[in-house]
């Protein structure tokens, strides 16, 4: 597997897992499956990310210049991500982690 496309599933992991962490405390699934809303967002977001042309140069979608999702998904997302951000620790502690240590090592690079 070439690094883009591990960045790629990397990318969709922490998402879903994000995603799946709102839909369970907000619209009271059961954990396992989506509501209708939250799966049409999950299903966006995989296109998005497979298609995206700067994965092999970007970390985050937060951190791209270049806008894939059209503005309402982009401020689902976002506050989707505000929301399961800090819970990601406790519920997913392996895929924060991951997260913050990429994040933590562009931003490095970028100072070098």
């Amino acid at each position: 597997m070439d690094k883009v496309q591990h960045k790629r599933e990397q990318e969709l992991a922490t998402v879903t897992e994000m995603i799946g962490i709102f839909c369970h405390d907000i619209h009271k699934t059961d954990g396992e499956h989506l509501c209708h809303e939250c799966q049409d967002l999950l299903d966006y977001v995989k296109k998005r990310v497979a298609v995206c042309p700067r994965m092999g140069e970007k970390t985050f979608c937060s951190a791209c210049d270049t806008h894939c999702y059209a503005p309402n998904r982009r401020e689902r997302i976002r506050m989707i991500m505000r929301y399961s951000g800090p819970k990601m620790m406790f519920r997913s502690p392996l895929l924060a982690i991951k997260h913050k240590l990429t994040e933590w090592f562009a931003i490095k690079q970028k100072i070098l």
